[in-house]
């Protein structure tokens, strides 16, 4: 199977026709979809082409949803802090799909996939058990 292959000027001709089939501000979900339909650039090629989903966006001046990043809410020793909370929480296994069952259960508790953004789950375990 020959994989196709795209120019950055048909990239961004591509995600401008798709902004202006589907609107503004363009997610990478709905471009996923249109791309498929289309026999465009897959959000993945975008991304490793350009750096990022909205650099690739803003090269075709296409708009896209201006979002706070998660992954900086809360600081290093805040992570820490939620961790070794849910450790000392009656019931808790110690494990990664624990955590992410009871932080979906707090109120400003990051997600298990937020937390992996920022460590591997190993490491923020020990950093929250050798926490005073």
């Amino acid at each position: 199977m020959r994989v196709p292959e795209y120019s950055d000027d048909q990239i961004t001709a591509d995600l401008a026709a798709a902004a202006a089939d589907l609107g503004e501000p363009l997610t990478a979900s709905s471009y996923d979809t249109w791309q498929r339909a289309h026999d465009a650039a897959s959000p993945a090629l975008l991304i490793r082409r350009f750096g990022s989903w909205n650099q690739a966006c803003a090269r075709a001046g296409v708009a896209t949803n201006k979002t706070r990043s998660t992954s900086r809410r809360w600081s290093d020793d805040d992570v820490v802090a939620i961790v070794a909370a849910y450790l000392r929480a009656p019931g808790s296994t110690g494990s990664f799909a624990d955590y992410s069952a009871w932080a979906k259960e707090q109120d400003g508790a990051p997600s298990g996939a937020t937390l992996r953004q920022r460590f591997p789950w190993a490491e923020v375990k020990k950093r929250a058990e050798d926490a005073p």
